[in-house]
């Protein structure tokens, strides 16, 4: 033991792996290590067209699909429950809460997660007022880490900064068309990880998505 001098190691229970809710799309979820991490802040930034809203509707299709609660607080009036139906969520396991304005988004998404009732809290800012954001982010991330409850962040630019654990960028990168006279069939969208504090492996992939799901 002597000889072995720095290579000990105190020894302890081993840390259990962070539980996930995976989006569905297997490309994501590799990159992601298995999904968005419970418990934790995460963050989708993506223009439009970049496949953010799409994105979301999958890991709220997956999520309700598997029994679990959610909540969408819709700050950009972006969520249309025809095409959440439509890609699969169960919407009577969904909490739409309206509120135009980013301080009163962030107030409604930080009681939400007081409630510890919801597998997951969607927070479409879009376009958010980022002169409030800085001050609640690490709230909203203790508040998230608290309840156990995956927190996932939408914003047109990164706007959370290291308070968020997880943080994903979305271009579109090649549209496809078909047909005359040519139609949008569909559109490859770049999926960048800036930010992973346990990065599981690759930084990028390449999704495919369908024309009509790509917003």
């Amino acid at each position: 033991m002597r000889d072995l001098g720095p290579q000990l190691r105190r020894g302890g229970t081993p840390a259990e792996p962070t539980a996930r809710l995976a989006t569905g799309i297997p490309e994501i979820d590799r990159l992601l290590g298995g999904g968005f991490p419970r418990g934790r802040l995460s963050e989708i930034a993506g223009t439009a067209s970049s496949g953010r809203t799409s994105l979301a509707l999958a890991l709220l299709a997956r999520s309700t699909g598997a029994g679990e609660v959610t909540a969408v607080v819709d700050c950009a009036d972006a969520f249309d429950p025809g095409s959440a139906h439509s890609a699969g969520v169960l919407l009577d396991r969904v909490l739409w809460v309206r509120t135009p304005r980013t301080p009163q988004a962030l107030h409604c998404a930080e009681r939400l997660l007081e409630a510890h009732g919801f597998a997951l809290v969607l927070l479409d800012l879009a376009i958010p007022d980022l002169r409030c954001v800085p001050a609640t982010a690490l709230r909203l991330a203790r508040r998230a880490a608290s309840s156990g409850t995956a927190l996932v962040v939408l914003t047109a630019t990164r706007a959370l900064g290291t308070a968020a654990e997880v943080a994903i960028e979305l271009a579109p990168a090649r549209s496809h068309f078909t047909g005359t006279p040519a139609l949008l069939e569909g559109l490859d969208v770049q999926v960048n990880l800036v930010r992973h504090r346990n990065a599981p492996g690759p930084r990028t992939a390449t999704v495919r998505l369908r024309a009509t799901q790509a917003a």
